[in-house]
């Protein structure tokens, strides 16, 4: 029924995920560990290997470390990817993706609708809970990779791009992309899954989420929910600024940072904010932090 994948880099955690989903899943399964502790892979190339590998029809895409709370969570993955409406099922996600380099989360928590209960060492675990409506299951623009769910023949027309992506970053959300229109892509609210990182911003990041906004632009915006028109650019400005300061902070070069300033002066007049950023990165040309 339910074949489970995960692109490993420690044999001490996906030993850890294969005891927790054997207590857990509550249907037949199968988990594929696609040894990466070599970086032999980039995370969609492991997911493509291991969903060429699968024997069932329902694919689980999950990072090693994580826990699952619901016990017959694989009841409830079966009982949603039976409707054939649905093509992908996460835990997290974002019900409008701005047209900008930005990821699910960046529209702010009024259009959030996630479930994860996240827990980082020598602190205490943190439930990330947005479901204002309090229904089941919710749907969504695109989701985070922290676990995704699909069918076979889903994942089979519409393969991680491991030639746009080849490191770790926005994966998910270009997937995701790939199915909106043809699919609902779905958070669920029936299965409680612990998270044992809160994910990271670096330069790979930055440079993934240009890939992804030029791969995609002519389909950017979209979403399950309207947005005025003065609430999206004001979200547009917020993420080109976001933006901006990343290119700058790891030092990406000039031409890219200042063809965004050009963006965000073209959707605001010169003011304050912007003279800040434009000095910003003059200040940083002049320390030579930007080639």
């Amino acid at each position: 029924m339910l074949s489970i994948i995960i692109c490993s880099r420690s044999s001490r955690a996906v030993a850890v995920a294969r005891e927790n989903v054997a207590a857990t899943v509550s249907v037949p399964y199968e988990l594929i560990a696609i040894d990466n502790s070599q970086n032999k892979y980039s995370i969609c190339e492991a997911y493509n290997v291991g969903a060429q590998q699968a024997q069932y029809n329902l694919l689980c895409f999950m990072h090693e470390d994580i826990r699952f709370h619901t016990n017959g969570w694989g009841r409830v993955v079966a009982n949603i990817l039976a409707d054939p409406t649905v093509g992908v099922l996460g835990v997290a996600g974002g019900q409008y993706q701005l047209k900008a380099p930005s990821s699910w989360w960046f529209a702010g928590e009024k259009y959030r609708r996630m479930q994860v209960l996240h827990t980082v060492a020598g602190k205490e675990p943190v439930l990330d809970l947005v479901n204002p409506a309090k229904q089941s299951l919710v749907d969504v623009a695109v989701l985070d990779g922290v676990w995704l769910c699909s069918r076979k023949e889903v994942w089979a027309a519409h393969p991680f791009d491991a030639q746009t992506f080849s490191d770790f970053h926005f994966y998910d959300v270009d997937y995701c992309t790939a199915l909106f229109g043809r699919y609902r892509v779905c958070v669920t609210f029936d299965i409680l899954v612990e998270h044992f990182s809160l994910g990271s911003i670096n330069k790979t990041w930055v440079t993934n989420s240009l890939k992804y906004y030029t791969k995609w632009q002519d389909k950017l915006p979209f979403g399950v929910v309207t947005i005025a028109e003065k609430e999206e650019k004001k979200l547009k400005i917020d993420a080109i600024y976001h933006l901006i300061d990343l290119l700058l902070w790891n030092k990406l070069p000039l031409q890219t940072i200042l063809h965004w300033l050009g963006e965000a002066i073209s959707l605001k007049q010169l003011d304050r904010r912007i003279l800040g950023v434009a000095k910003q990165v003059l200040q940083h040309r002049l320390l030579k932090n930007i080639p």
